[in-house]
């Protein structure tokens, strides 16, 4: 990549023929409103004053170039734009839903809730009149990442409020007075997220060998409930490896549904000397996992505690600032307040590490409100995007600091930086249905666009989690998503905000034989996954990819299919009342894993899909080709399929 600067003008251009900036940066003072509501955020500009060039710009050259610059005094956004084409595709961004390509797309980038419904159906309309509804960009885990198809990148490394938009022009507002840039150059998007990933970091490598031996099992209700449902799992063939139980804090029910209660200690009642039926537990293989958020339920013994320190972020009177998230409010740990970080960490170390727990959920990390008053003076405005990676570096720390090797926890919530801390990510809460803005189909993009941004282990709730107004899990819905968890790195199920109104793995006869069934098959890819866990760490790419990473051929529009490790391409249905599937194959040989059958690649190819037989490819190539066929076909014969 060359540059020519001249004062504050700055022309980059990539093979001297494809100019990418040729324009000035510019400043001006910005006055923007961002209102929040149970976290979600509604942001307004409402005036800015003349624009002006910035003060200084600063360029460091090489792979990447750094630029530098600072805001006109008095300025506090610095917005600028890059040359657009027409062929161009865009991708990055985040975590995103809906689309993969950015072409002709706005959007912020500010870390919220993802929203209820987020399209055009009836419960997208019942949402918005609650005021859950979510704009289809709307994320959990936004990025300052962006990827051209031209063969560049470009990293905004600033956490501060962030607007884009890829149409005409590539254009970027950030409201700051100071912008730092990273410009990366590459033959392709692979090699671009080879070097994005290798620059941003990722702390962790390996999974725990627990991770790969099975299935997560979500159970709530106690400690008895949680062993019956092993139990009768095991008598029905089902590999358990993990014992999620979300409420071992204890249970609060609310209008939203069965929730946890936030504080941060077993109930001695619904889990009753819990350390020591932990102990059997991992006795019998099976690990034993929590729940935690940056959250204390009001009046709890923990916020009374928190509170009397000091310890939560705080409204202009001084006071504990209570966040409602749901239905009742609690008092959000100042992640600014070294103590608070302390005090946090020691809970987790002496009431979930020290009793043996393996692994814990660590929710949330969306909710920082744009009026509160932090120890460390900064606005909720400023340390908003930065609350979920400090949030990830205090679980992080607290692992590391343990010398456990084994521990693993998880996040839904992420901005740039959140992957040098956070090992896996899952996809957050998606409806009980078939929406492509809301339900089953958004886990594939969104895996698809966190490995975009840089988040190498992908895996979400298998049957979804929210469930609200007429919305409930069919058989059919239920069996399909147990599919797709079968080929990702991590399954794990979740029963929902409303257990008691929904389909679970083991509610009849006919879905507790097809979990059993997909948890086989998904236990039989432990050499696979393991192995492609190791590819991913050498190659700097996700475990789970879009195929055009891998084979240049593949259509890059294509947004429901992707590839496990290198070899294994997944086009999971993801639409009901179907039987037959079309499934693009890259050039090559590919064979279909159920029927053996051997297809070229290169094209569309069309095949039987009944349920208990989601459409799977591998390489022929492959050296897993043979025992994986052999071990699917050996569960299918075991569950008579």
């Amino acid at each position: 990549m060359k540059y020519l600067k001249e004062g504050s003008h700055l022309r980059l251009s990539l093979d001297n023929r494809i100019v990418i900036f040729d324009d000035n940066f510019f400043s001006c003072n910005s006055e923007v409103s961002i209102k929040s509501d149970h976290g979600h955020y509604k942001i307004h500009e409402l005036r800015f004053s003349k624009e002006s060039v910035v003060d200084d710009v600063d360029v460091k050259s090489g792979d990447p170039l750094i630029v530098k610059l600072k805001a006109k005094s008095g300025s506090n956004k610095i917005f600028f734009s890059m040359h657009g084409f027409k062929d161009e595709h865009i991708y990055g961004g985040g975590e995103q839903y809906k689309y993969l390509d950015l072409k002709n797309k706005s959007m912020p980038i500010w870390v919220q809730e993802k929203g209820v419904g987020k399209g055009y159906d009836l419960l997208s309309f019942l949402a918005y009149m609650k005021g859950v509804r979510g704009n289809w960009y709307s994320t959990y885990f936004p990025a300052g990442i962006f990827y051209s198809s031209k063969g560049y990148a470009i990293l905004v490394k600033n956490y501060d409020l962030m607007k884009v938009s890829f149409k005409n022009y590539n254009f970027f507002e950030v409201w700051s007075d100071e912008l730092e840039i990273a410009f990366f150059e590459g033959e392709n998007i692979r090699s671009l997220i080879q070097k994005m990933i290798s620059y941003i970091g990722q702390e962790y490598s390996e999974l725990p060998e627990w991770a790969y031996e099975g299935v997560w099992i979500a159970s709530q209700g106690g400690i008895e409930t949680a062993q019956n449902k092993i139990k009768a799992a095991k008598d029905r063939g089902i590999p358990v490896n993990a014992i999620w139980c979300q409420d071992w804090s204890g249970k609060k029910i609310t209008s939203f549904g069965k929730q946890v209660y936030w504080n941060w200690q077993y109930d001695k009642q619904m889990y009753e000397e819990l350390p020591q039926k932990i102990i059997s537990l991992n006795n019998t293989g099976v690990k034993f996992l929590a729940y935690i958020n940056p959250f204390l339920i009001d009046q709890s013994p923990l916020y009374i505690e928190g509170e009397e320190k000091g310890y939560f972020v705080k409204n202009k009177s001084g006071s504990a600032y209570k966040v409602y998230v749901t239905t009742f409010p609690a008092g959000l740990v100042d992640l600014t307040n070294p103590d608070a970080v302390k005090w946090y960490k020691q809970i987790i170390r002496n009431n979930m590490i020290n009793i043996g727990i393996s692994g814990w959920m660590a929710d949330f990390g969306e909710y920082m409100p744009d009026d509160v008053i932090t120890f460390s003076k900064q606005t909720g405005i400023d340390f908003h995007n930065e609350y979920p990676v400090q949030w990830a570096k205090l679980n992080s720390d607290i692992v590391n600091e343990s010398g456990k090797k084994d521990i693993l926890f998880f996040m839904r919530a992420g901005f740039t930086g959140s992957t040098k801390y956070c090992p896996v990510y899952w996809g957050g809460d998606q409806s009980v249905n078939w929406s492509k803005s809301d339900g089953l189909p958004t886990i594939i993009p969104a895996g698809l666009s966190l490995g975009f941004s840089g988040v190498r282990y992908y895996h979400f709730d298998c049957g979804g989690y929210t469930s609200l107004f007429h919305v409930k899990r069919t058989e059919e819905l239920f069996m399909r998503w147990s599919e797709v968890a079968a080929f990702s790195l991590i399954m794990r199920t979740h029963e929902g905000n409303r257990p008691y109104k929904n389909l679970q793995y083991d509610s009849n006869k006919k879905i507790f034989d097809h979990f059993a069934l997909m948890s086989n098959v998904h236990a039989s890819l432990k050499a696979y996954l393991k192995y492609s866990v190791y590819n991913s760490i050498q190659e700097n790419l996700p475990v789970m990819k879009h195929p055009f990473l891998i084979y240049q051929d593949y259509p890059e529009n294509l947004k429901y299919q992707y590839l496990l490790g290198n070899e294994l391409l997944v086009s999971p249905v993801v639409r009901p009342h179907v039987k037959t599937w079309n499934v693009y194959l890259p050039k090559g040989k590919w064979i279909h894993l159920w029927s053996g059958k051997l297809f070229n690649g290169g094209n569309y190819v069309n095949v039987d899909s009944p349920i208990g037989k989601p459409p799977v490819f591998i390489v022929e190539s492959s050296s897993y080709a043979e025992e994986m066929i052999k071990n699917v076909q050996f569960v299918g014969k075991k569950f008579n399929l």
